[in-house]
């Protein structure tokens, strides 16, 4: 990214910077969508299915078809499938150059999307641990230092060993 000095130009630095943030927000929400604590886990199909998309993912691939999860039986109980296996399909294939100001759609591609989505634990992610990290994400950290405390000089060097002379100390809140 370039930056610039010019306060003019202030607008293609921003702009970078988001879809840098946008981009990998989205690649971090897909890792963590794609584990048994965020998403239901029965043979591992479903969590192994979240993808994003400037479109709406569509929910149309049967377990069936693909990979380790053909041949597990699923056990339909609330428990999981013997030799049950997460590997994220598509986190890998994305193109992560989503742009600032376009909507993302990040969906699962299971055929039973809509049935396991019903179990609740991507929506207890979503409302908290995303909205957190959405937040966070977001959130400029900018290069602030506020006067905190006055001091005396008297000790070190040049103008700081003047006792007469008093200093300002100065601490950025956004590292505390």
């Amino acid at each position: 990214m370039a930056k610039s000095d010019n306060l003019g130009d202030i607008t293609p630095d921003l702009k970078d910077n988001l879809e840098r943030d946008l981009n990998e927000f989205v690649r971090q929400a897909l890792s963590e969508l794609s584990t048994k604590t965020n998403s239901p886990v029965d043979t591992g199909f479903f969590a192994s299915s979240w993808t994003a998309s400037t479109q709406r993912p569509r929910a149309d691939q049967p377990r069936e078809d693909y990979g380790p999860w053909k041949n597990l039986k699923a056990d339909r109980k609330g428990g999981r499938a013997v030799g049950y296996t997460i590997e994220p399909r598509f986190i890998n294939d994305i193109k992560y150059n989503f742009k600032p100001f376009s909507t993302v759609f990040i969906g699962n591609r299971a055929k039973y999307a809509a049935f396991a989505l019903e179990e609740g634990t991507v929506q207890s992610y979503v409302q908290g641990k995303l909205k957190d990290k959405v937040r966070q994400t977001f959130k400029e950290k900018p290069k602030v230092k506020v006067a905190t405390r006055g001091y005396k000089g008297g000790k070190g060097i040049g103008q700081f060993a003047d006792p007469k002379r008093v200093f300002v100390d100065y601490t950025n809140p956004y590292e505390q």
